[in-house]
């Protein structure tokens, strides 16, 4: 299968030109990892962001010498977003290849040299929308937190119960 082929497969393509998706290629070659092979290290310049095409990616952090998995990017979906936005940015997670995995490469000059191409608002707009669904996530976890610590020991909000759970939530140990 060609790299035109995968790429189109992705539900946020579904009605984007071929033409388009060929452009977008030469804007963000594909790229291929092998299993194991790690893509982002924590902590590391932030300079791209991925959008996996196949495979799979697993994410996590470190904390106090501690390995813990916070996530699973499938095909379709996008990690390493804050790269387009904030130049100069730490990674904040170790990405890697849970299996062979064929991403886009995506950083600012893409998204600008293609901002007429279907291709690359169709990127804008997916990534927008994870950003979106991050955000909700997050205040969903916090508050869920919040109400959790608040309603079991109220002198435990105050105490460092949140502030425990808050730093587990967000990978820092406790």
């Amino acid at each position: 299968m060609s790299d035109i082929q995968d790429i189109s497969n992705l539900f946020l393509f579904r009605s984007v030109p071929e033409r388009a998706l060929r452009e977008l290629c030469i804007l963000a070659p594909p790229v291929r990892f092998p299993l194991g092979s790690t893509i982002f290290e924590q902590g590391a310049v932030s300079d791209v962001a991925l959008l996996l095409v196949n495979g799979s990616l697993g994410v996590e952090v470190e904390s106090g010498g501690e390995r813990r998995s916070v996530g699973k990017v499938n095909p379709g979906e996008i990690v390493g977003e804050t790269a387009l936005f904030t130049r100069g940015g730490t990674r904040s997670a170790t990405v890697r290849a849970s299996e062979q995995s064929q991403c886009l490469l995506l950083n600012w000059d893409v998204l600008e040299r293609g901002a007429n191409n279907p291709a690359i608002v169709a990127v804008e707009r997916h990534l927008l929308g994870t950003l979106a669904r991050r955000i909700r996530r997050t205040n969903l976890e916090i508050t869920a937190l919040w109400k959790e610590s608040t309603e079991a020991a109220p002198a435990a909000s105050s105490s460092g119960g949140l502030v425990d759970k808050l730093k587990s939530l967000f990978g820092a140990r406790q």
